[in-house]
C-alpha cells in the first residue's frame, strides 16, 4: 500500500475525478433518489432518549473498508449487522451485504477480508447497499465497536455521494468498555477473549457484528447493574468518558 501522502496525491489528481464521474452517473437512478428521500425523512425518535435500555431495539453493525481514511477515497466493501432487542443476544435478524467499490481493491485488503474480486464485482452499489441497511436498521439504535470509525465512515461516504446527512442514535460499545472496565484493553479482540465469546473469523463484517453483539449484551447487562437505566443516562455517561479520555 502506498504511503498516506502519496495516497492523497493519487486521490486528488487521479481518482477523485473518476469518482465524481461515476457518482454522477448514478444520481439519476431511482435507487439514489429513494435513498435521498429516506435520508431526508430520517429523524431520531425523541422517545429514544428517555426509553429504558431494555426496551430498545439495537442494530449492531460492522464495516469492512479498503482503508481507514474515507476522505481520500477509501470505500466500504461490506456491511454486516445484527438486530437485537434489549438483552436478547439471540440475533433476531442478521444483515450482510457485499458492496461493489468504484476503485480497485488492493490484494492486501482482499487477503484481510477474505473477499474475492468476483464477489466485489457482483456486489450491490454503495447506494443500494445503504438503502437496504437503513431498511434493516429502521427504528433502532446503532451500535459499533468503535462507532467513531464506522459512523464517521458512513457519514463521509454520504458527503462524497452528495447525499443528505445521517445522524442516527448511536452507542459506541468500545467507549462502554472503557467506562465499565477501565483496566481492560477496549479493543474487540481482547474483550472477546476476556468475556469468553465464541471467536469467529475476523474481518468478516457479519462475524464481527455477531461478536460485537454478544459483547454489547454483556456490557449492557453491566450497565444496568450500575443503575444506568435510559439511553440518555448512558449517552451522558459515555460522553463524560470520552471527555475524560481527551483531558
Amino acid at each position: 500500500m502506498l504511503p498516506t501522502d502519496l495516497q492523497i496525491l493519487k486521490y486528488i489528481f487521479i481518482e477523485k475525478p473518476i469518482y465524481y464521474t461515476k457518482i454522477r452517473q448514478q444520481m439519476n437512478w431511482m435507487t439514489y433518489q429513494k435513498l435521498q428521500e429516506k435520508l431526508k425523512a430520517h429523524k431520531n425518535d425523541p422517545e429514544i432518549r428517555k426509553s429504558n435500555l431494555l426496551d430498545l431495539d439495537y442494530t449492531v453493525f460492522d464495516l469492512e473498508t479498503t482503508g481507514f481514511i474515507p476522505e481520500i477515497g477509501h470505500e466500504i466493501i461490506s456491511i454486516g449487522a445484527v438486530r437485537n432487542h434489549g438483552l436478547d443476544s439471540c440475533h433476531i435478524d442478521t444483515f450482510h451485504q457485499i458492496v461493489r467499490p468504484i476503485r480497485p481493491v488492493s490484494a492486501a485488503t482482499l487477503n484481510l477480508t477474505g473477499l474475492t474480486r468476483d464477489q466485489l464485482a457482483n456486489g450491490r452499489t454503495f447506494v443500494n447497499s445503504l438503502k437496504h441497511f437503513l431498511d434493516f436498521s429502521r427504528g433502532s439504535v446503532l451500535v459499533a465497536h468503535p462507532a467513531k470509525f464506522d459512523v464517521r465512515f458512513l457519514q463521509t461516504m454520504l458527503k462524497r455521494w452528495k447525499l443528505p446527512e445521517f445522524n442516527p442514535a448511536v452507542i459506541d460499545s468500545q467507549v462502554m468498555a472503557e467506562w465499565l472496565f477501565p483496566s481492560l484493553k477496549p479493543q474487540l479482540d481482547p474483550l472477546i477473549k476476556q468475556f469468553k465469546i465464541e471467536r469467529r473469523e475476523r474481518h468478516h463484517a457479519l462475524n464481527d457484528a455477531m461478536m460485537t453483539s454478544e459483547l454489547f449484551c454483556k456490557l449492557l447487562d453491566y450497565t444496568m447493574k450500575r443503575d444506568i437505566q435510559t439511553f440518555d443516562e448512558l449517552d451522558q455517561m459515555l460522553l463524560q468518558t470520552k471527555r475524560a479520555r481527551k483531558s
